[in-house]
């Protein structure tokens, strides 16, 4: 019986893929884009914490609940932001889309999540990327897909941490390395980041200050674009100028977000640094932070 349920799980699976590889194919045919472009869309979540329940369930558990730490399954959607990224053959600069913000003072998390899910699901070539998505941010929208009645997009539905319709980053630049978080890579190779301190955020949710929280999740996207830009230039997988992409990316941002701190006081005059460093010959030195 084992055996049957396996075959049938891979028969599944292999028809969900080679459903997704046809939509791709007829979407690309209809744009008439063939295979001259790549496209990713990148995401990032930040969360509130369901206290009440999650009291409840300790409460019934006791001593047998896992540990104090609040997991996943209690983790609310409280704000979402993404940006696409297509990269055309013989186009130096990306194209872009986004970056898009939606935060739970103005939208429940149902909303939020099919408005993301929409995204995606409407540009089935897109790969999905995030930081770490794999570890927390997946299993959250699979549970808020199956608690809301919304379907997955297409991109999200293999459960392979592997799967082609994805990009988790952090899994792709670590490997069998230490994983490491968002802003240590980010600082690491001078790359800027999170503008409030990542065990914050969860506090800021909490307390309603969305206007941090939206820059915390949009500089996220930011970031995590930036890195992947780099990533994939790196294995090949896209060519293009990466001074102009970079400060195209800050200019979408700040069209974006125009009163955003992060994007017009840190994020732009990065990029116009990188910018102007790029037509420079030789070794750059820079003055540390």
């Amino acid at each position: 019986m084992s055996n049957i349920v396996s075959l049938d799980s891979d028969l599944d699976r292999l028809a969900r893929q080679l459903e997704h590889e046809a939509r791709v194919l007829v979407e690309r045919k209809r744009d008439g884009r063939s295979n001259t472009s790549k496209r990713w869309i990148v995401f990032d979540l930040e969360f509130l914490f369901d206290r009440i329940r999650h009291d409840a369930y300790t409460g019934i558990e006791g001593k047998e609940a896992t540990d104090e730490k609040i997991r996943w399954p209690f983790h609310q959607v409280a704000a979402i932001s993404w940006m696409s990224l297509e990269f055309v053959s013989g186009e130096p600069v990306p194209r872009i889309e986004g970056p898009c913000l939606l935060t739970a003072d103005d939208m429940d998390e149902r909303a939020m999540v099919a408005a993301l899910f929409a995204a995606i699901e409407n540009d089935p070539a897109a790969i999905a990327t995030t930081w770490g998505g794999e570890v927390r941010d997946l299993a959250v929208l699979r549970r808020a897909a199956a608690s809301h009645d919304l379907r997955l997009p297409h991109q999200l539905i293999d459960g392979s941490p592997h799967a082609k319709a994805r990009l988790d980053l952090c899994r792709a630049s670590c490997v069998q390395a230490d994983s490491v978080h968002l802003p240590e890579l980010a600082t690491a190779v001078g790359v800027p980041s999170k503008p409030s301190p990542s065990e914050e955020i969860g506090k800021l949710c909490e307390a309603g200050d969305w206007s941090k929280v939206r820059e915390q999740v949009m500089a996220d996207v930011l970031t995590t674009a930036i890195l992947a830009v780099r990533h994939l230039a790196a294995h090949r997988d896209i060519e293009c100028h990466q001074a102009d992409t970079v400060m195209a990316i800050a200019d979408a941002a700040v069209s974006a977000m125009p009163n955003s701190a992060f994007a017009r006081r840190v994020f732009a005059p990065w990029a116009r640094g990188q910018k102007a460093a790029s037509g420079l010959k030789g070794v750059v030195y820079r003055a540390a932070a």
